[in-house]
This record gives C-alpha cells, sequence and structure tokens, in this order.
C-alpha cells in the first residue's frame, strides 16, 4: 500500500523568535511524522509555495500551526489531493473557509492548547478570590496594616465565565476542585438542555450585564469572533462588585479599552489582569501601562515552551487515525465554527 504524501506549511508568525516549525514540533516529532508517510523535504511557506508547486501534486496531509497562511484557489489548486490539514494550535477561523469549501477536513490542537490557558486562569482565579492582587498593591505601600483588607476567599465565591469553549470546559474541570460556584455566558449552551449546563459544573447562564454584576471574579473567555469587538464596555466594569476582578485572556479588542481604563481610575478597588490588549503591546504612554489596579502579561497564557509539543502530539495522534481510518476526535465541525472560534 502507497504511503501518504505529507507536507509542512507555516509562516513565521512575528511574534515568535525561533523558527516556528522546529518550535512546536522538535526533531523528535518530525521524526514521527516522517514515520507517517513520505514527508516533503521543504518546509512549505507561502513565499516558496509556487516554487515548490510542482513537488506537491500528491500531498494529502498538511501538518501547520501558528502561522497558517489562508490558501488562496490558485494554492490550493497546486494541492489537489490535499484532504485533511492537522493543525497544532487553537482557533482556525483566519485560514479554514477555503479549505472548507474545497470539503478539506481539518483537525485543530484547540484543546491542547487550551490546557495551559485553564491553568493560568485557575490560578488567577484562586488568587483573585484571596484578594491578593489588592493586598499586594497595598503591601508595596508600605502600610502592612492597610494591606490586610477583607477578601472573600474561595468557598462558596462567584465566578462568571465569559463564553464556554475548550478553555472554559478545562477550566470548570479545574474549579471543580475548589468550592466556587460557576455562572456563564454562552448563547450555545442557552440552546441546550439544562442538565448539560449543570454537568459541566455551571450553575446556571446569566447575561453579559448580570455575569459583571454577580461575579467576584470575571473571566473572559469569548470566541475570537469580529461580532465580539469591543461588546465589554466601560458600563460593564462600572457594574462590577467592590473588590471584583477581571481576567482577560480571551482578545484584547472584545474590551472597550477607553472605557475600562476610565472606571478603573475611578474603582481603584477593582483589578485587571491582562493578558491580551489591543494593540499588542499597548502603545507607548498607554494608561494600561500606569495604573495600579492593571496587570499586563504578554500573552503568555496559551501553550509556551515545552508545552507546545503537547499540541504537536495531539496532532500526530489525530493523523494515525486518519491513517488507520478511525474515528477523528478534533476534527473541526464547520457547523459549529459560526458560533466558535
Amino acid at each position: 500500500m502507497p504511503r501518504a504524501t505529507i507536507a509542512i506549511l507555516a509562516d513565521q508568525p512575528a511574534w515568535v523568535a525561533s523558527p516556528i516549525i522546529p518550535y512546536v514540533y522538535g526533531e523528535d516529532r518530525l521524526a514521527r511524522i516522517r514515520q507517517l508517510g513520505e514527508l516533503h523535504p521543504v518546509l512549505l511557506t507561502s513565499q516558496n509555495l509556487a516554487q515548490e508547486s510542482s513537488q506537491l501534486a500528491d500531498v494529502e496531509i498538511l501538518f501547520s500551526t501558528w502561522g497558517m497562511p489562508k490558501l488562496t484557489e490558485a494554492e490550493l489548486d497546486r494541492l489537489p489531493k490535499l484532504k485533511v490539514v492537522f493543525y497544532a494550535s487553537g482557533s482556525v477561523t483566519k485560514f479554514a473557509d477555503p479549505l472548507i469549501q474545497r470539503g478539506i477536513t481539518i483537525c485543530s490542537a484547540v484543546e491542547a492548547n487550551a490546557i495551559p490557558v485553564a491553568e493560568f486562569c485557575f490560578a488567577q482565579i484562586v488568587l483573585g478570590a484571596k484578594n491578593y492582587f489588592a493586598n499586594t498593591r497595598r503591601c508595596g505601600q508600605g502600610t502592612w496594616q492597610s494591606a490586610v483588607t477583607p477578601c472573600r476567599g474561595v468557598y462558596g465565591e462567584t465566578v462568571a465565565l465569559l463564553g464556554v469553549g475548550a478553555i472554559s470546559r478545562h477550566l470548570l474541570t479545574l474549579l471543580k476542585s475548589v468550592h466556587l460556584r460557576v455562572v456563564a455566558v454562552s448563547n450555545y449552551l442557552a440552546a441546550r438542555p439544562e442538565a448539560e449546563v449543570k454537568a459541566l459544573g455551571i450553575d446556571r447562564l446569566v447575561s453579559l450585564e448580570e455575569a459583571f454584576q454577580v461575579g467576584y471574579i470575571v473571566s473572559n473567555h469569548l470566541p475570537d469572533k469580529r461580532s465580539n469587538q469591543g461588546v465589554i464596555t466601560g458600563a460593564h466594569f462600572a457594574s462590577m462588585r467592590p473588590d471584583a476582578v477581571f481576567i482577560n485572556t480571551g482578545r484584547g479588542a472584545q474590551v472597550d479599552e477607553a472605557g475600562m481604563i476610565e472606571v478603573l481610575k475611578r474603582r481603584t478597588d477593582l483589578t485587571a489582569l491582562l493578558d491580551v490588549q489591543h494593540p499588542e503591546p499597548p502603545l507607548p504612554g498607554s494608561p494600561l501601562f500606569d495604573l495600579p489596579n492593571i496587570h499586563l502579561s504578554a500573552h503568555i497564557a496559551g501553550s509556551m515552551g515545552d508545552e507546545v509539543r503537547r499540541m504537536a502530539d495531539m496532532m500526530i495522534e489525530e493523523a494515525g487515525r486518519w491513517l488507520a481510518g478511525q474515528p477523528l476526535r478534533y476534527r473541526v465541525d464547520p457547523a459549529e465554527l459560526v458560533v466558535r472560534a
């Protein structure tokens, strides 16, 4: 039986210092891919795809990761036998449409990339419930006694999750280990049976407005959709409970940053933990750098370092299932891309 022909395609993202394919896959994972079939010897990019086209007519499988380009009709014509793309990263929305239109299967490691984000948020939620961030600000002022302020603590407090996708589902599993009440915003789950919502560990579904009003910690996991840009406004922050914490590992553009900043200048009791901003990094002179109740991190919640290999492993294992004719575990459902990323 002839071996499948495989190629690897990804442009170099500007934010990754080292070459992206060796970073995500590493030589050991590339060796495993070679065991699956005949691997095209050149790593493909948008720049060399046309140059390599004469050697790509038999390619059935593409592996990729961050930097997967949105292929044009002409580029897809150079890959006439392409059947499946294994994407060792998360959201596929930026490149999926042309592939779906040609009936090409896409498998994504979104479940693997969701794990470190969930872990990151879980740590921040527990610290937020203990009022850790406000406490450390007061400790820095030099008056120890003023730092020892009342906090709600973890036991029985309310966390509001905005969006229930892969990250939130992993996070809900972690949250089951502590005694926190969870409410959530989810258009997708709103159409599902209540028993399914409860089984995830969600007490009840709420509106975006109510999430900010009742959550002691509000964590943003809205899907990366154009329709979600700017949906979190200053009014939402103004309605938050005393000493509440907002966590954003979703997208910076989903927050009206000017409105948020205006409220956080007045509401010094509130804390915003922003792993994402818009733009990234914030512009020089942005108040995001200066407000003591805003804590910035440089989009580090997702897979980094050794964690990226989990995404590669997931897609290599999925490719093995595809080649064996077994059911796929991480196939992207085109119908769900309407509401998920």
